[in-house]
């Protein structure tokens, strides 16, 4: 089978009652705050503050994966409209989430997940997976770095099987993803 991982800039900041551009700040050349570490710079990032963008990326696992799983927040669901109805929410909760300028402190964030098909059911020995991962966010000073125990975590809802399938990592940033798979931590 083949499956990906993507874990794009997320989309527009919608939480805090306005249209904030998140990729452009984060990964383009926007203005920051002093405070904040320089930018991985990506010159295609103002394009992740566009809902097209997102769901382009959304048809496109569609139709080459058989398997996907994309990161995102949580006022970026929306970004990619009409969810397929096999398309699984997950949650990642981060104990050690960094607060943010909404009122409600953001300690969770949102893995839409596909399954392949004929691994969506716990039935012929694939065993569960929960819905929900508990592990603080990785401090490697780069924006959204994942951990290895999420790399494990996701691949296992996609019952990743590493003698017949194939892991394409969209967005390296960290190499996070890349890293977890070639260490052999999953399964």
């Amino acid at each position: 089978m083949r499956l990906a991982i993507a874990d794009p800039p997320y989309p527009m900041m919608r939480a805090t009652g306005g249209n904030k551009q998140r990729a452009s700040r984060w990964y383009g050349d926007n203005p920051r705050a002093a405070s904040d570490k320089p930018a991985d710079i990506h010159p295609d990032a103002g394009e992740w503050d566009r809902d097209e963008t997102h769901r382009t990326l959304l048809a496109r696992l569609m139709a080459e994966y058989d398997g996907w799983a994309i990161a995102t927040s949580p006022d970026g669901i929306a970004a990619y409209g009409s969810l397929p109805p096999t398309v699984r929410i997950m949650a990642w909760v981060k104990p050690n989430a960094q607060p943010g300028s909404h009122r409600l402190r953001s300690c969770w964030e949102p893995v839409l997940v596909m399954p392949p098909e004929g691994r969506r059911s716990n039935r012929g020995g694939v065993g569960q997976i929960a819905d929900t991962l508990v592990c603080n966010a990785p401090r490697l000073g780069f924006v959204g770095a994942k951990p290895a125990e999420w790399t494990r975590w996701v691949l296992d809802s996609m019952s990743y099987d590493e003698r017949t399938d194939t892991v394409d990592d969209l967005f390296t940033g960290s190499g996070a993803v890349a890293a977890a798979v070639a260490q052999g931590v999953l399964l």
